[in-house]
């Protein structure tokens, strides 16, 4: 980070992470095009977890360069007198990894389940045994970690 006066403490920056729902995930693929695709995710420990569809662009992205970006941008406020604005932002990169392993899938999804629709842990459940074999589920090992704030 260029700026380090304006970096957040890691403990700021992991709060960041755990408060916001949503990530832009940068990939590259085998044509070396940028892709950038948001995402939602949950965090545990120094890991990101997230799931998407069986195919598509970001599969394909994946499994030729497993190494990625996720930037999540929290709250963002125009200061006008001051010609800029205030905001905090987290970049994380590291390689993603795909979770075949039925349990360890499960656990994801409950995971997401409960910090998406809390008080629904039966209906999660079921959901989540309908769709475990139509969802990929990916962990994104957090081993770069920055943060940062404007004003």
């Amino acid at each position: 980070m260029r700026r380090k006066d304006l970096a957040l403490a890691q403990e700021a920056t992991l709060a960041l992470i755990d408060v916001k729902e949503y990530a832009v995930l940068s990939l590259t693929g085998q044509d070396r095009r940028a892709y950038g695709v948001p995402l939602d995710y949950v965090r545990k420990g120094d890991s990101l977890y997230f799931h998407g569809a069986r195919e598509g662009r970001k599969v394909e992205a994946m499994k030729v360069n497993p190494w990625a970006c996720a930037v999540i941008l929290g709250d963002t406020t125009i200061v006008s007198e001051k010609f800029g604005r205030k905001y905090e932002s987290a970049i994380i990169e590291g390689p993603i990894e795909l979770i075949d392993d039925p349990e360890q899938k499960r656990r994801v999804m409950t995971w997401v389940a409960e910090s998406r629709s809390p008080g629904y842990p039966e209906k999660a459940q079921s959901v989540i045994e309908k769709m475990l074999d139509r969802v990929l589920i990916y962990k994104m090992k957090m081993e770069i970690v920055s943060g940062k704030h404007g004003l």
